[in-house]
């Protein structure tokens, strides 16, 4: 909460005050509003008295009604604050080489995950598909992108790819077979990484490599077991889909599209704050 605190107070939020009317809800109360309610789970009603203990530790104005947080949270401003947001967030971190790994998952109102549901039900239900670029070992979400669940991961590759923050220069991509395309390949090589991703198990040999993927069809069969130990780690971006889940919640429980995606927004953005305070917890001890 304190990180949370921190950054909302230093992140400009260049809101417009009316001369005459209602005085506005402030910004900076809604977003540590948006993001207390992922640190708990909670319901924009539940979260409305969380915040009346809370108005004290975070300095709010007041405490804005849960309807008002229900219609800001489904309003295309918080889609650009959040979007800026995120850009602030990964911008405050050092300059540094990293390893991407990409990966898609999906978030909704369903009981069941994204993980267990069968691949045929998932393009005719009503996911919000996440498409992200996760840095190996910190488990930062790099960049992202918001789909419906009937849109392939290869589709959304490179434009996750460019928009990486300026402060990474990433060194390898790690993908599964779903991104073994070769417009997948180029976008990695047009950012400096050697692609390794996952090969189908029928792929054919090429005596003399030319393109991207028999090049890198070539290195999986000649050196298997070091193309295996490299790209073990591609697992991490599974790993923070999974923390994801497991402590802001699987479930979405917004109903309209813009809501929806704005909710997937504040978890991704709530993940990144906790690997912060982690990363920083962990540089002072």
């Amino acid at each position: 909460m304190q990180r949370i605190k921190e950054l909302a107070d230093s992140f400009p939020f260049w809101q417009r005050r009316k001369s005459t009317g209602r005085r506005p809800v402030s910004e900076r109360d809604l977003m540590i509003a948006f993001l207390v309610r992922q640190l708990f789970n909670a319901t924009f009603r539940q979260l409305q008295a969380l915040l009346e203990l809370l108005q004290e530790y975070f300095a709010l104005d007041r405490v804005p009604h849960h309807t008002v947080l229900s219609r800001k949270n489904r309003s295309a401003r918080w889609t650009t604050i959040w979007q800026r947001f995120h850009d602030f967030v990964v911008a405050s971190l050092p300059q540094r080489s990293v390893i991407v790994a990409t990966d898609a998952t999906g978030f909704s109102g369903r009981k069941r995950p994204w993980r267990e549901v069968d691949h045929g039900l998932k393009a005719t239900q009503d996911w919000v598909k996440t498409h992200a670029a996760i840095e190996v070992d910190s488990f930062m979400v790099l960049s992202y992108s918001l789909t419906s669940s009937n849109v392939h991961e290869s589709q959304m590759f490179a434009e996750v790819w460019d928009h990486l923050p300026k402060n990474v220069s990433p060194k390898r991509s790690l993908a599964d077979s779903a991104y073994h395309g070769e417009i997948c390949l180029a976008a990695a090589r047009q950012h400096g990484a050697t692609p390794l991703h996952g090969i189908k198990r029928n792929a054919r040999h090429f005596a003399r490599p030319q393109t991207n993927y028999q090049k890198m069809v070539s290195f999986w069969q000649h050196w298997p077991n070091r193309a295996a130990a490299l790209y073990g780690k591609r697992n991490h971006a599974e790993t923070a889909f999974s923390m994801i889940g497991g402590r802001f919640g699987h479930r979405i429980r917004c109903r309209s599209e813009v809501g929806r995606k704005n909710e997937v927004r504040t978890k991704i953005a709530s993940r990144n704050i906790r690997m912060l305070a982690w990363l920083s917890f962990k540089s002072a001890d």
